[in-house]
């Protein structure tokens, strides 16, 4: 007989109970996947890591991993909240961590998803496994920056604060070499002014 003592359903963590010896389980659920922990642990994993107390007995593991991914899938479809988010970010254990900073690294900053990045990062800040350990606090800390940084230049650029264009001579260095700096300065007019054809202006004048 199996006894399910805690879950976090939306990251699919769960303790099990098998002939009084305690077990983790997590995504992808197979039964050689459980790791044994001593029976301390599962008080600090409950207020670490955000399991819920459950309940529910099973015949043997094939019933209960059938369970478990149900209320796994169900979690993933319900969209989590503002305070479901923030709770998983600051008790997600360290593998999850890396997950969400690999996620911001690699999808928001692309997609430029400053505000959703420093958000979350805020939160890992918070986070016991940051915390101690140091490398971690550092990519945290690091990529915070970037993202402040990038919320920051895309409020200035909104505002009109920032000029986002390249200087014209990096775009037109051939440019530059046949005409001469003049053709650029007339260039930066056009472009400060929005003419496309500005009218009664030569190179020569």
């Amino acid at each position: 007989m199996l006894d399910l003592k805690a879950a976090a359903w939306e990251d699919g963590y769960a303790i099990v109970e098998e002939g009084g010896s305690l077990f983790t389980i997590r995504p992808p659920y197979r039964r050689e996947n459980k790791h044994s922990i001593a029976a301390f642990e599962y008080a600090s994993g409950v207020a670490k890591y955000g399991l819920m107390p459950v309940s529910g007995s099973f015949e043997d593991w094939g019933s209960l991993i059938e369970h478990l991914r149900r209320k796994f899938l169900e979690a993933r479809k319900e969209p989590p909240d503002a305070a479901r988010i923030k709770k998983l970010v600051e008790r997600a254990p360290k593998d999850a961590v890396a997950t969400y900073l690999d996620r911001i690294e690699h999808e928001l900053f692309p997609s430029r998803q400053w505000r959703a990045a420093a958000g979350i990062l805020t939160h890992l800040l918070r986070n016991p496994v940051v915390k101690r350990d140091s490398d971690v606090l550092d990519r945290v800390s690091f990529l915070l920056e970037k993202a402040e940084d990038g919320r920051a230049n895309e409020d200035f650029a909104k505002a009109g604060l920032a000029d986002t264009a390249p200087p014209l001579e990096e775009e037109f260095a051939l440019v530059k070499r046949l005409y001469g700096s003049k053709a650029l300065e007339l260039g930066e007019q056009i472009r400060r002014e929005g003419q496309v054809l500005r009218m009664g202006s030569s190179l020569a004048a």
